[in-house]
């Protein structure tokens, strides 16, 4: 399967592809998604993939949690109150 595809005009990536890059689980990501924290992931024959808009918001949300050492709950709230 393609790292990215594109669905109604959006980019996606799948997210074992954003799981690989960023060295988490994919279930990690995905239910960030299920909770609203992300785009909601989107099946792609035997994969999901997640809008490729959200790989910023996922990109912060690690740098906050790994290297600046926020709880994984304060870097959500972070996350979520900015625009």
């Amino acid at each position: 399967m393609q790292t990215y595809l594109e669905l109604r005009g959006e980019l996606f990536v799948t997210l074992e592809s954003a799981a690989a890059c960023y060295r988490v689980e994919a279930r990690w990501i995905e239910e960030l998604g299920a909770r609203g924290h992300l785009g909601p992931p989107e099946r792609v024959g035997d994969a999901l993939a997640l809008p490729a808009r959200e790989l910023d918001r996922l990109a912060a949300l690690l740098r906050w949690h790994r290297h600046l050492g926020l709880e994984l709950e304060a870097a959500l709230a972070l996350l979520d109150s900015a625009p």
